[in-house]
């Protein structure tokens, strides 16, 4: 038996535990220490390997645990018999190398305080379970310490000066993390349950290999999310392939949701390779594009026109009916070819001109396409697990704002899509301040068409009101968007009304009408629209009924609350909670809101109504 045995010096890893720990603790808006910096530079080689430097069982590695030491670069250790046991046992039971094995049983033992000379046999089988679970504990504290590279460096922002933890992050996607990590992701895709574990550690290992799997995507969606790296056309055929595998029942993973918890994996992993080939169609650069008004022409979009005909090619052979998982993609990829056709010089692509984008559209409506997302976002599958939910949501509120500017959206009762689109987007909102601070920033070009959406709304109020307060409501999130929301209701230009339209009252040759005396407002006692005033036709509802725009400066404010102090108008529940809970959310984020709210019965609106003293006393 050799005294001392020298291996290579990659068999070795710090513990990607007390790494994550330190990196957790670590401030946001500093540099990190230098201990800190440190170790990630002598994790880099690990990191960028993503999993891949846990190797499988060899006879090098086996045979070397003969010696009576062990040299592994810097660090040299003394093998002992009972331990050299345990290595063995979980090597083969892991299909990990001999070695790791042995480290990870020292490591595992140590951490738990276990004399393993002294364990009796019915206590062996838990020390392996607690080193099977340490080992998968490693695992992950690794991809969630790359996870967490990528948040800081997201939240450093792109105008800040050099910082070490962006610098690892540019360096881990230029020494090639991305491949290692999809083709890490398509071997979890085919893998087997390893013939030599114990049945009984089987879900453990189904749980862990999926969970392993969310997060290798949690770090490709935020290197694709804020550009780490570039997705061509070439990778998004790829994943591509991968989803309508998956989808399709193809690979493994659904055989992997052997449990409650494993079957909300699977879930949440179809979702992530979903809004990960939304993002990386680049619909917000599309949307830049056409308001620019930039033509197609390579260089400007990531997708050459070849990548684009090959991708249709692909996405041809999904079949939204069989797979209802493939629709939000399949409408996606509508929407994208939609946008490329708005762009100056499209007659130069005659060949795009060929797809036919609108039965995609089609195609993903008859197959409920936005009830699947709506589905994902009720059963809060982002939210469950610590990756970033603000980037996913954000995804789909710009595949929203597209799709919106792309076709036109209606809102009629009629017709459930634009009802769905108008529960995604409060689904996506609610709860998400910086995306509602980017929703009121006029200078975001991505939220132009649902603020589009918002104004259409509020050019129907107070006939139409539960739709609008339901909007509004989500996007009154922080100190800013809530007084945002506020102003906006409060400085509103306009009231609509149903109206009766007679010859003298219809303007010749428009559809503009004149109040030839009160008109009074449904749902409002004592507010009139005064005799001449002029009023916009929105839309017929009857023979000679229409909806009405009037031009009449009243606060939507105050408007509301009105509506909510005569509650014997208020026949619907649904518009009550909905009033409720914008009220209580206006409160709740602005201080000065709150004011001004109770200052409401001060304003001119009211004192130019007519009351009882009961209702005044409600809304007061």
């Amino acid at each position: 038996m050799a005294d001392t045995k020298s291996l290579d010096a990659s068999l070795w890893w710090d513990s990607f535990t007390l790494l994550l720990t330190e990196l957790e603790n670590c401030s946001l808006s500093s540099d990190p220490p230098q201990n800190l910096a440190k170790k990630l530079k002598d994790s880099h080689a690990w990191l960028v390997d993503a999993v891949s430097r846990f190797k499988p069982p060899n006879e090098k590695s086996k045979e070397a645990l003969n010696s009576k030491r062990l040299q592994i670069g810097s660090h040299q250790f003394t093998v002992q018999s009972h331990l050299k046991d345990k290595a063995l046992q979980i090597s083969s039971c892991l299909q990990l190398d001999e070695v790791q094995s042995y480290i990870l049983a020292e490591r595992s033992i140590k951490h738990n305080n276990v004399a393993v000379d002294s364990m009796v046999q019915e206590f062996i089988h838990l020390v392996i379970v607690k080193i099977v679970i340490q080992y998968y504990t490693e695992r992950q504290c690794l991809l969630k310490c790359i996870r967490w590279i990528l948040m800081h460096a997201i939240y450093i922002g792109p105008g800040s000066k050099e910082h070490v933890i962006k610098e690892e992050a540019r360096k881990l996607f230029h020494d090639g993390l991305e491949n290692k990590l999809i083709s890490f992701f398509e071997d979890l895709l085919s893998v087997s349950f390893p013939e030599k574990m114990d049945v009984d550690l089987f879900t453990l290992w189904a749980e862990e290999t999926l969970i392993e799997g969310s997060l290798v995507l949690d770090i490709l969606f935020l290197a694709y999310y804020d550009s780490f790296c570039t997705c061509d056309g070439e990778k998004w055929k790829k994943l591509c392939s991968l989803y309508k595998g998956i989808i399709s029942g193809h690979y493994n993973l659904e055989k992997l949701a052997i449990t409650s918890e494993a079957q909300q994996l699977s879930y949440h992993a179809k979702v992530q390779l979903l809004l990960i080939l939304i993002e990386t169609l680049d619909l917000e650069n599309l949307l830049q594009m056409v308001h620019d008004e930039i033509p197609y022409r390579k260089g400007v979009s990531t997708f050459s026109l070849t990548d684009v005909q090959e991708m249709d090619a692909l996405v041809s052979t999904f079949n939204a009916f069989e797979m209802k998982e493939a629709g939000p993609l399949i409408l996606a990829w509508a929407v994208f070819l939609y946008l490329l056709l708005t762009l100056p010089g499209k007659d130069e692509n005659k060949e795009l001109m060929e797809i036919d984008h609108v039965n995609y559209v089609r195609q993903a409506f008859e197959a409920a396409s936005f009830s699947y997302c709506l589905e994902f976002l009720e059963r809060d599958i982002l939210k469950e697990n610590d990756g970033p939910v603000s980037g996913y949501r954000s995804v789909l509120r710009t595949f929203l704002s597209a799709f919106i500017a792309s076709y036109e959206v209606n809102l009629r009762p009629e017709d459930g899509n634009p009802i769905l689109i108008l529960d995604i987007l409060c689904k996506i909102y609610r709860g998400e301040e910086s995306l509602c601070i980017q929703f009121w920033d006029k200078a975001s070009y991505i939220d132009g068409p649902i603020r589009c959406l918002l104004c259409n709304l509020e050019s129907e109020f107070p006939f139409q009101t539960v739709e609008l307060v339901q909007l509004l409501s989500s996007l009154c999130e922080g100190t800013w968007p809530a007084e945002c929301v506020y102003n906006f209701l409060d400085k509103s230009v306009g009231v609509s009304s149903l109206f009766q339209i007679s010859n003298d009252s219809l303007l010749d040759g428009s559809d503009i009408v004149e109040a030839r005396q009160p008109v009074c407002v449904p749902g409002i006692e004592g507010l009139f629209i005064p005799v001449g005033t002029r009023g916009h036709v929105l839309k017929a509802i009857g023979e000679n009924t229409a909806l009405v725009r009037w031009e009449h400066a009243t606060s939507g404010v105050f408007v509301l609350l009105l509506r909510l102090a005569q509650d014997m108008y208020l026949n619907s529940k649904e518009e009550v909670l909905f009033t409720l809970d914008l009220l209580s959310r206006l409160v709740s984020s602005n201080t000065a809101v709150c004011f001004q709210l109770m200052n409401v019965s001060n304003s001119a609106h009211f004192h130019a109504v007519s009351l009882m003293n009961e209702q005044e006393n409600n809304v007061r």
